[in-house]
C-alpha cells in the first residue's frame, strides 16, 4: 500500500475550499447514518451535527465572498441544445448557469435540509455500511468507531490525523471501502492525485456499489482528462440506491455538467476511425460511448454523421439489444413530429420489449415515443410497467421529470 506524504496543495484558495466545505457535508451524512444506525447517542449526535452544520455554514459564506472577489471568468463557450430530451448526461452541457450562484443555493439548500429534517434525507448514507460490516466482534466495533473517528478528524480538518486513522484501519481490513475511498481523497486533497485515484480505484474494486466512491473516481477521472471515464461512474452511481444527499453533492460540484461538456468532444474523438469507415468493434468502443458521440454529432448540426455511426454499429451488432435501444432513442429524439421517425423508433423498442418485458430504458422511451404518437393507454401502460419493475434508474427518472410525461398521462 502506498503512502503518500502530504505536500502544500497547489489548487487555488477557492478550490481548496470547496474540498473542505465538501468533507464537511460527508462528514454530516456519516454522522446521520452512525445515529440512525443506533451507535452515536442522541447528545453526541445532537451535539456533533450542530458542530459541523455550523462549520459547513461558514465553509459557504467564505466561498460566497471569494466568488464576489474579482475574477478571471470561465472560458469555453455553451453546447448547442441538441435535438430534445436526452436520456444521457449530454442533455445537460450547454445549460450550465452562473457557478458561484448556483453552487451557494444549493449548498445553502442542503443546509437547511440537513438542519431540519435531522437525518431523514440523510439517514441511509452509505458510509454506516463500510467495510466493517463484513466481520463481527470487536474488531467490527473498533473498525466503526475509528471510522467514526477519522469523520471527526476531517470535520476539525485535522487531515494528517484522518489520514492516520484511516492507514490503521487498512493495516486491519485492506479492502475497507470507506477506508480507501476517503484515504484517496485525502490524497488529492494534499495534492497527490496519481495516488488518490489508486487508492478510490481500489475502493470501487471492493464495493462497486458504494456511492462515495463512485463521485470521488468521477472526480478525479474528469480532472485527469478522462471524461467518459467520468461518465461511466456517474452511470453506474445513477443505479445506486444512494440517498438524495450524494444527488445533492454532484449536482452542487455541477459534477454531471462538467463531465457532459468534456464527453461528448471525447467520444467524438474516440470514434473518429469509424466515422472514416473503419468496422465497428463492440469491445473497443461501449456502445454507451458511441451514442455519446453520436448526441454531440446531433446537437452540433451533424445529425447524418450521428446516423453513420448507428449504421456501423447495426452492421457488425445488428442483434445487440443495446445498440436498437439506442438508435431507436436516437431516432425518435431526431423525429420529433415526423411520424415516420417515430415509428421507426418504436419498431426496434418492440422487439427489444418482445425479447425482454424488463428492459427500464426501453420501456421508458417506448412510453414517451408512444405518446408522440398520440397513443397515452400504450404509454400509460409502458410507464406502469416500468414502475412495476421497482429497479434504481435515476438517469430515466430524471428524463421522465424533463419530459413531464407522468403529468401528462394525469391528465
Amino acid at each position: 500500500m502506498r503512502r503518500p506524504t502530504g505536500k502544500a496543495m497547489s489548487d487555488s484558495r477557492e478550490a481548496a475550499m470547496e474540498r473542505e466545505r465538501d468533507f464537511l457535508f460527508a462528514s454530516l451524512a456519516d454522522l446521520e447514518a452512525e445515529h440512525e444506525a443506533g451507535d452515536l447517542d442522541e447528545a453526541d449526535f445532537v451535539e456533533l451535527r450542530s458542530h459541523y452544520v455550523a462549520r459547513a455554514a461558514d465553509s459557504i459564506r467564505a466561498l460566497e465572498a471569494a466568488a464576489a472577489e474579482p475574477s478571471v471568468a470561465e472560458s469555453g463557450a455553451s453546447a448547442p441544445d441538441g435535438i430534445g430530451p436526452s436520456a444521457g448526461r449530454q442533455r445537460a452541457a450547454g445549460k450550465r448557469g452562473a457557478r458561484s450562484w448556483g453552487r451557494a443555493v444549493l449548498w445553502a439548500s442542503v443546509i437547511a435540509l440537513t438542519a431540519t429534517l435531522a437525518g431523514v434525507a440523510l439517514a441511509d448514507f452509505s458510509g454506516s455500511r463500510g467495510a466493517g460490516d463484513q466481520i463481527t466482534g470487536d474488531i467490527r466495533e473498533s473498525v466503526r468507531s475509528r471510522l467514526f473517528d477519522a469523520r471527526e478528524a476531517m470535520g476539525d480538518q485535522d487531515l494528517d490525523r484522518a489520514i492516520a486513522i484511516y492507514d490503521d484501519v487498512l493495516t486491519d481490513e485492506p479492502s475497507n471501502a470507506e477506508a480507501l475511498a476517503y484515504r484517496g481523497w485525502l490524497t488529492n486533497l494534499a495534492g497527490d492525485p496519481l495516488p488518490a485515484r489508486d487508492f478510490v480505484e481500489e475502493a470501487v474494486a471492493a464495493d462497486s456499489s458504494f456511492p462515495d466512491a463512485r463521485v470521488f473516481a468521477a472526480s478525479l477521472a474528469l480532472a485527469a482528462g478522462e471524461p467518459l471515464v467520468a461518465g461511466d461512474h456517474l452511470d453506474a452511481l445513477d443505479r445506486i440506491d444512494s440517498p438524495a444527499f450524494i444527488s445533492q453533492l454532484v449536482e452542487a460540484q455541477q459534477l454531471d455538467l462538467r463531465v457532459a461538456e468534456a464527453a461528448g468532444p471525447a467520444a467524438v474523438s474516440l470514434v473518429a476511425p469509424v466515422l472514416e469507415g473503419a468496422a465497428y468493434d463492440p469491445a473497443e468502443i461501449p456502445v454507451r460511448h458511441v451514442s455519446a458521440a453520436a448526441d454531440h454529432l446531433a446537437a452540433t448540426g451533424r445529425i447524418d454523421d450521428g446516423l453513420a455511426l448507428f449504421s456501423a454499429m447495426l452492421a457488425s451488432s445488428g442483434d445487440d439489444p443495446d445498440v436498437l435501444v439506442a438508435l431507436a432513442w436516437f431516432l425518435a429524439r431526431a423525429s420529433v413530429g415526423v411520424e415516420a421517425g417515430m415509428t421507426t423508433a418504436r419498431s426496434y423498442l418492440d422487439a427489444v420489449i418482445e425479447a425482454d418485458p424488463g428492459r427500464p430504458d426501453a420501456l421508458v422511451y417506448r412510453a414517451l415515443v408512444r405518446l408522440q404518437l398520440e397513443d397515452r393507454q400504450g404509454a400509460a401502460a409502458d410507464l406502469a410497467a416500468y414502475d412495476a419493475l421497482e429497479v434504481v434508474r435515476r438517469d430515466l427518472d430524471r428524463l421522465l421529470v424533463e419530459t413531464g410525461l407522468r403529468d401528462v398521462l394525469a391528465q
